[in-house]
């Protein structure tokens, strides 16, 4: 089932056939006194009232005209075809295609057309009298069917858009609060450096001029400096300590470092990731190797969410003429929502790069795929 929703055409080609089979050995096989018998223009007939079925997406009320047609024909000339099938099948496709106006115009012209064409056929005693009710009958019931499947179908994917649409929207919500607290811890760390800080400055200013005069005023000053240095360092640790892990494990592990990018890249099986590295990258400094290892981090993320099927993933980090360049590219589908301007990940790339005057480049690269470029300059750092 899975497999016909997602090959829509594949899927009419085999009804089509399934059709276009059992009308054939119906009107081959098929013998009474009130048809004609089994000939090449019966088989033209029937064949023009199911094969266009395979196309019934693509077109429906071309296909719905072709098929009546047909149809009407075969009828007309007591042809034992498709019974009508490929009619319903095609009114039920212009029900599910076509809504609206086009349902009113379509069983305004063809439903008065097939009752006059029914009841000449009564007339002439071709068909039973019967035929004046289930004619109508499946002519609305077929296109009221498809409609009721396409109403349902749109409401489906309206109630699929507004779980996204909430979805992200608590996403943005829940962004908002971090934001809002990270924003009301920096500015307590702010009151309680400050504070600390302009104390310890009139402190050490008192013990400066009473060193030669009052040694021992000096040493009282200096130890509430000191004091008040140990508050101050307490308090950051206190207030900062909301933004480690709980992880105590993880919260005492070293920061990660470009010799750790083997091990990042190593978490990300499911991707063809290639690492390399050129110029000598022991002495970066460790806020650019901090900042270079997150965004590759970031970057190989994004990769994984939005880039949807790779074949390969190149991590360059290369360092030449004083500055260190970190790469990643990938052939994936190109522009996505991640790479958005107004996306997270890359505002956040774009802040770590900023804090060491440094450039970063995403976008689309030629052949196709996404190029995340970072360049640090490390003689500024």
């Amino acid at each position: 089932m899975n497999w016909l929703r997602t090959h829509p055409r594949q899927a009419d080609a085999l009804l089509a056939a399934l059709v276009v089979v059992l009308s054939l050995v119906f009107h081959l096989t098929e013998r009474s006194d009130e048809y004609h018998d089994p000939s090449v223009w019966g088989v033209i007939l029937t064949l023009g009232a199911t094969v266009p079925i395979a196309w019934r997406r693509q077109a429906p009320l071309a296909v719905l005209l072709t098929v009546l047609g047909f149809q009407a024909v075969s009828e007309a000339f007591n042809y034992v075809g498709s019974g009508g099938s490929g009619v319903m099948i095609a009114l039920y496709t212009v029900g599910s295609q076509r809504g609206g106006a086009v349902l009113w115009r379509v069983t305004a012209v063809l439903l008065p057309l097939m009752m006059a064409f029914v009841t000449w056929g009564v007339v002439r005693g071709d068909a039973p009298w019967q035929a004046i009710i289930s004619t109508p009958v499946m002519f609305l019931g077929s296109l009221i069917l498809g409609d009721n499947m396409r109403r349902r179908r749109e409401r489906v994917a309206e109630l699929a858009e507004r779980a996204e649409r909430a979805e992200r929207e608590r996403e943005l919500l829940a962004h908002q609060h971090v934001h809002d607290e990270r924003t009301r811890i920096a500015r307590e760390l702010h009151d309680v450096v400050a504070h600390s800080v302009s104390l310890m400055v009139i402190q050490t200013a008192a013990a400066r001029r009473q060193l030669t005069f009052d040694p021992a005023k000096a040493d009282a000053a200096m130890a509430t400096v000191e004091e008040t240095g140990r508050t101050a360092m307490q308090e950051m640790r206190r207030i900062l300590g909301v933004l480690r892990d709980e992880d105590g494990q993880q919260a005492r592990a070293p920061q990660p470092s470009l010799a750790h990018l083997d091990q990042l890249l190593a978490t990300a099986p499911d991707l063809p990731v290639a690492l390399h590295t050129e110029g000598d990258l022991t002495d970066v400094p460790a806020g650019i190797e901090l900042s270079a290892y997150r965004i590759v981090q970031e970057a190989i993320t994004n990769v994984r969410r939005h880039a949807g099927a790779v074949h390969h993933v190149d991590v360059t980090v290369q360092r030449t003429n004083g500055t260190l360049m970190v790469e990643v590219a990938d052939d994936g589908r190109g522009a996505s929502v991640a790479a958005s301007p107004n996306g997270f990940g890359l505002v956040g790339m774009r802040e770590r790069v900023a804090a060491y005057e440094g450039e970063l480049l995403a976008g689309p690269r030629k052949g196709g795929g996404w190029r995340v470029r970072a360049t640090f300059p490390v003689r500024s750092a």
